[in-house]
């Protein structure tokens, strides 16, 4: 058996960094670009009748802020009020909505390009116990996946909090008052609740596919190996 060579090694760690922060990255970029996403909820999580708005002035005040996030439009929430305190909160939300977007782009060149040098055998990436680094980290990312998952389940609130406390450090502006921040009404928990249920779904897929993926080529080496 030849000896790894150092860069396959270090290839092969930032290969398994790079798994889960890609499909996380990627999966929450969805339902953060993807408009219909949101216009697939409105009837499902009754927001007109919640909100008390009809659909009309609901997909327009959407419509402006993420064109004020995507586009760099003047804020605006269309037809609904809102405070300087809001307009703050979705300025500090444009970094990181461009940044998620930014590291699935990234982290998913490099494992793309990865498994191609791979597979042309340009790289010989270490391997533990027959399985790559991607594998890995596809059960690494599931790991992670079920602590969050149960996390949520158990009291979505405070995840919802620690979310906005990690992200948002010292910061109170997130917290809407719906009588002049009305956004907040047509952005319910329970639509946070959809996308964080779409992306953890989303992610546990493709790390499946990943450690499935992987145990199968460990499979097929072991036989072709026992053949011969």
């Amino acid at each position: 058996m030849k000896k790894a060579r150092w860069i396959d090694i270090l290839l092969s760690v930032i290969a398994f960094l790079a798994t889960p922060l890609f499909f996380i990255s990627f999966a929450a970029s969805i339902p953060a670009v993807f408009r219909p996403f949101y216009y697939a909820c409105i009837t499902p999580l009754h927001i007109e009748e919640t909100s008390g708005y009809d659909r009309e002035t609901i997909v327009e005040a959407y419509d402006d802020v993420m064109n004020f996030i995507w586009e760099g439009a003047e804020f605006k929430t269309g037809s609904l009020k809102w405070t300087e305190e809001e307009k703050a909160h979705f300025e500090d939300c444009v970094p990181l909505f461009h940044l998620q977007v930014i590291l699935a782009s990234v982290l998913g060149a490099y494992l793309l390009v990865f498994l191609i040098l791979r597979k042309k055998n340009v790289l010989r990436p270490a391997k533990l116990w027959g399985i790559s680094s991607v594998s890995y980290g596809g059960m690494f990312t599931l790991l992670v996946m079920a602590i969050i998952g149960i996390f949520a389940a158990v009291d979505f609130d405070k995840l919802f909090n620690l979310f906005h406390a990690v992200f948002f450090p010292g910061k109170g502006n997130w917290v809407f008052n719906e009588r002049t921040e009305q956004i907040i009404n047509i952005l319910p928990e329970e639509f946070f609740a959809v996308c964080a249920g779409f992306i953890v779904g989303l992610v546990v897929i493709f790390s499946i596919i990943a450690v499935v993926v992987g145990v199968v080529k460990r499979e097929k080496v072991a036989r072709i190996n026992a053949s011969e």
